[in-house]
């Protein structure tokens, strides 16, 4: 059965690029809802408009727009399933992932945590808002509304995952390539 697993972790942790790797080296489909999100509110669609506020904001999409976002993507699934970067973030969309993993024929596999201390968190934000590629990463109050969303949302997501024997956690200090043999021995 295809999987789905989850790469999850505060802001500048690397999920991105570690999912990518992943998709590129074990054929998962590759679903980043923070790039998902911009790409809907850049297109300028209703649903877009409607999500733009809390992305601006850095706080939690409400889940009837998340359904929206992600209940798609079950054709998109390869052989390998689908690895979600920055989904789920919170129990109750955990419940509506696995909910919905069902209706699409998919299995729930492992949550992948990589762990950061904020401070160097904070570091790589700074850095990789110097290169411009995101706008969320400019306004001080949007990155501070994001860490703080983490800290109050990550506990019970955590002990979600924890409970049903789906959690891994992983020290997301270490390089991309350690990183990424931490998460391989894993799968």
């Amino acid at each position: 059965m295809k999987k789905i697993i989850t790469l999850y972790g505060q802001p500048g942790c690397g999920k991105s690029t570690q999912a990518q790797i992943l998709a590129e080296k074990y054929g998962f489909f590759q679903f980043g809802m923070g790039e998902r999100l911009r790409e809907e509110i850049e297109s300028g669609s209703s649903l877009g408009k409607e999500i733009k506020p809390f992305v601006d904001e850095g706080t939690l999409i409400p889940d009837n727009l998340m359904i929206q976002v992600i209940r798609n993507i079950s054709d998109k699934a390869t052989e390998s399933g689908i690895i979600f970067d920055g989904f789920p973030r919170i129990v109750a969309q955990a419940e509506m992932l696995e909910k919905l993993a069902g209706e699409m024929g998919l299995e729930i596999g492992k949550l992948y945590y990589l762990r950061l201390k904020p401070e160097e968190a904070l570091r790589r934000i700074n850095a990789r808002a110097k290169l411009g590629k995101r706008k969320d990463d400019v306004s001080p109050e949007a990155i501070k509304n994001r860490f703080a969303t983490f800290e109050r949302e990550s506990k019970p997501l955590l002990e979600h995952y924890r409970n049903r024997g789906k959690l891994i956690e992983i020290d997301g200090e270490m390089s991309i390539n350690e990183t990424q043999a931490e998460i391989i021995k894993n799968l």
